[in-house]
């Protein structure tokens, strides 16, 4: 039985939601907050005592937290999908109860971090003149904790690990399908575990390594937008069902 038998428009749009919101409308303004400049990232308290920023940070954290969120919807159809062709023994090694963990996971841990970014960093951003050098200090803090450590670590480490099981679930489905969402997983744990070992992100000073890394997590963004376009279409053998 394949995985993707009848259309899912909601789920689809949920799909497309998160890869636009998340890479692509969040991630811009928080890049735009830095001129665009990738080499900001390594000194995020540059933003403190800047007024015109506050209101700009929360937003993007706002939106980044709605576009964990609407990957929620998606962990749970493919959950009831995986659940359906699972064999027996995947089913009592409880495989696809752990990846639905990992997914439902991601989104809590990515929605928890953009929520602190949102209450927090704009006070510190907008400190008093006398208040500035401890506001750098807890603004870069908070960046750190949560850029670092809920995002760069936590975050990734389970998002990769739900990837590697959707991608073995669709394998028969489109070879392709799943070697893009292999090496997207492969990208996230690299990520997570190079963060770990750094203890920064590879966006802060990137080398040649993280150039690497961050093009494999990229292709998180084909893969989304592939995914949504599969959920939103009829199997050509369901709709003769």
């Amino acid at each position: 039985m394949p995985v993707f038998v009848e259309r899912q428009r909601a789920v689809a749009a949920a799909t497309l939601g998160f890869v636009v919101l998340n890479f692509g409308v969040a991630s811009g303004m928080f890049l735009a907050l830095y001129d665009f400049d990738l080499n900001a990232f390594g000194d995020p308290g540059s933003l403190v005592g800047r007024s015109d920023v506050g209101d700009a940070w929360r937003a993007a954290s706002i939106i980044d937290m709605v576009s964990y969120l609407a990957l929620a919807p998606v962990v749970v159809c493919l959950h009831g999908r995986f659940s359906a062709v699972a064999s027996e023994r995947a089913k009592r090694s409880g495989v696809v109860l752990l990846l639905t963990f990992c997914g439902l996971a991601f989104v809590l841990v990515g929605s928890i971090g953009a929520v602190l970014m949102a209450s927090v960093g704009p006070p510190l951003l907008e400190a008093a003149i006398t208040e500035q050098t401890l506001a750098r200090v807890g603004f870069e803090a908070l960046v750190s904790a949560v850029a670092v450590g809920l995002w760069g670590i936590l975050e990734l480490l389970l998002f990769g690990v739900w990837l590697i099981g959707v991608a073995w679930f669709v394998r028969g489905e489109g070879r392709l399908f799943a070697a893009v969402a292999a090496v997207a997983a492969a990208g996230m744990l690299a990520y997570a575990a190079r963060t770990g070992v750094t203890g920064r992100v590879p966006l802060d000073n990137p080398g040649p390594l993280d150039v690497v890394i961050l093009g494999a997590v990229g292709v998180v963004v084909v893969w989304g937008i592939w995914l949504a376009a599969r959920l939103w279409r009829i199997d050509a053998d369901a709709s003769r069902r």
